[in-house]
């Protein structure tokens, strides 16, 4: 005679198989989700710093290009320094044009709105790639005085419009250092100032996450704010 389970032994090994599963599933998940993130990013780090060295050979350094009020329009602008060394870019007039709900779409860590306004205008420079990547580089702003401020710094979000839209998530840092190369934001500073700029109670605009990311050899280590 044969021996099989009995219905009872079934149930309660698939009750142990669908425990572990619920137990194992989320980090799975979650560890997939961080490789297509820091794909993603590597990827979009790429094609921005070719397009970037490619423009200043043709138009001259990064730091030599126009900023604030000599940005007489920033569709010419971007026709000139951008477009040209980039596949199917798109420049964003505001950022509803390319999907977002709302002209200040992105949150910082701690949950607090990013006051950037993303749009083209004046020294303010939005654009979105082939893949769904948006680019926002905006050149100039003012201080508390209302005086123009020179601003270095490139966002970048890697998966464009759909969420979550906060920095150290799919929102991204970068800045052009005194070389005119592309470097993550922080890259001037300490590890301990970077992984102190990278937690879950970061707020402000500034963000040294993609310098964590960078300095780990592109990988989201278990200490990072995710």
């Amino acid at each position: 005679m044969k021996k099989a389970f009995t219905m009872a032994e079934v149930l309660i090994t698939l009750g142990i198989i669908g425990i572990v599963a619920a137990m194992t599933l989320p980090s799975l998940i979650a560890k997939h989700q961080k490789k297509v993130l820091v794909t993603k990013l590597k990827k979009t780090y790429t094609i921005l710093s070719q397009a970037l060295i490619q423009s200043q050979l043709v138009n001259g350094p990064f730091d030599t290009w126009p900023s604030g009020k000599n940005i007489a329009d920033a569709e010419d602008y971007f026709n000139l320094y951008y477009k040209p060394y980039f596949n199917g870019v798109q420049i964003c007039k505001m950022a509803v044009d390319c999907g977002y709900e709302t002209d200040q779409p992105w949150k910082n860590i701690k949950g607090n709105t990013i006051t950037w306004g993303l749009q083209s205008k004046s020294s303010r420079i939005f654009f979105i790639l082939n893949d769904g990547t948006a680019v926002f580089i905006p050149r100039n702003t003012t201080d508390e005085q209302g005086n123009p401020t020179y601003v270095s710094v490139i966002y970048v979000d890697v998966n464009g419009y759909l969420s979550p839209n906060v920095l150290g998530k799919d929102v991204f840092q970068f800045r052009m250092d005194n070389k005119n190369t592309l470097r993550p934001y922080c890259y001037n500073q300490t590890s301990e100032y970077i992984n102190s700029n990278c937690t879950k109670d970061s707020s402000g605009l500034d963000n040294c996450c993609t310098d964590k990311i960078m300095a780990d050899g592109w990988d989201i280590k278990d200490d990072y704010p995710w």
